[in-house]
């Protein structure tokens, strides 16, 4: 008899192999993201925009994230840090509630900085500005305490362009520098370039739990990548400093805003070396340059004729409840001289 010959597989086109292969992809795809749904993943967390990658290990309740700053303080915030009671109000400012317009016949003042303007470790009324605002109640002047704990120029620049015109500052004080020269492993530009990349594509993919899931754990190598990473970059090198102080200026000008510069205070004790002076010369040259008046501290400059300063301050930069009315004090007679109080 004849050999039958062998069933032949059946033969597929190669279209029809990449489509049969496309389905399998899908379908595995379509089940892990329906696995991920059930289990459930968590939003990424943007690398970086923790504090402790930029700016310190403590964490602080009353910030949250942000795309244009890294981070804000959140509106409403009612709590305490370091026992002592923090307010931020609806405009996102430190202290109590106050309208975004002026009462009529009134003028403001709204006070710019970091961690020194903001209060570290004082209650919301020991701020400077607070004890400003005291003083200037009954002399038509209000007084908005616009600092932010951990803020470089870099960020100071987008939270003046978001914060000032809206409360309709007519003066403003800025108290900027000591963080533009910390080490870290990236400029804030440089930083704020990547986010911006970062979260062009997450705007596309967020609400994917797969791509979330790879996501963490990509965030999880840069978190690991950047605590090895030496830091050695300034977060604000002194020629960008020098831009940021002038778009600051500017700012305010094309806003009707009158500028004013704080001189960057220290604590001054036996033992201690002296301050690095690059940012705060640099402050003072483009005051000089740009015809900005620079307000004086008094004794909570380190170059203080006192031998030490120490009471005024609770560390090497943050005032105590007591430097924090001395300023003030120091400041009121300036601020007659400009005719602002």
């Amino acid at each position: 008899m004849p050999e039958r010959p062998g069933r032949q597989p059946p033969r597929f086109s190669w279209q029809r192999s990449l489509l049969f292969s496309s389905l399998i992809v899908v379908a595995f795809f379509a089940a892990t993201e329906g696995l991920l749904r059930v289990v459930g993943v968590p939003r990424p967390v943007r690398v970086g925009l923790l504090l402790r990658l930029l700016d310190t290990d403590i964490t602080f309740p009353f910030l949250r994230a942000d795309a244009d700053t890294f981070w804000a303080p959140i509106p409403g915030f009612q709590g305490e840090f370091l026992g002592r009671r923090v307010s931020i109000n609806a405009l996102g400012l430190r202290g109590p509630e106050a309208a975004a317009d002026k009462a009529r016949g009134r003028r403001r003042l709204v006070t710019f900085g970091d961690s020194i303007t903001f209060g570290y470790g004082v209650a919301d009324e020991e701020t400077y500005a607070a004890r400003l605002a005291e003083r200037g109640r009954d002399r038509g002047l209000e007084v908005l305490n616009a600092g932010v704990t951990g803020f470089t120029s870099h960020q100071l620049l987008a939270h003046l362009r978001r914060v000032a015109p809206r409360v309709q500052a007519d003066y403003v004080t800025i108290c900027i520098g000591w963080n533009d020269m910390t080490r870290r492993a990236a400029t804030d530009r440089t930083y704020a370039a990547q986010l911006a990349r970062s979260m062009a594509v997450e705007g596309l993919f967020e609400r994917i739990h797969l791509y979330r899931a790879l996501r963490n754990l990509y965030a999880r190598a840069a978190y690991r990548r950047l605590a090895a990473a030496p830091w050695t970059i300034a977060r604000v090198p002194p020629a960008e400093y020098r831009e940021n102080l002038g778009a600051l200026v500017r700012l305010c000008r094309e806003n009707g805003i009158r500028p004013s510069f704080l001189a960057l205070p220290h604590r001054k004790r036996s033992g201690d070396a002296p301050p690095d002076p690059t940012y705060s010369d640099l402050l003072r040259a483009i005051a000089a340059e740009l015809q900005v008046p620079v307000l004086q501290i008094g004794d909570l400059a380190y170059s203080t004729p006192l031998a030490t300063n120490e009471s005024l301050f609770i560390d090497a930069l943050h005032f105590s409840a007591a430097g924090h009315s001395q300023l003030a004090g120091t400041l009121v007679p300036q601020l007659e001289a400009l005719g602002w109080l």
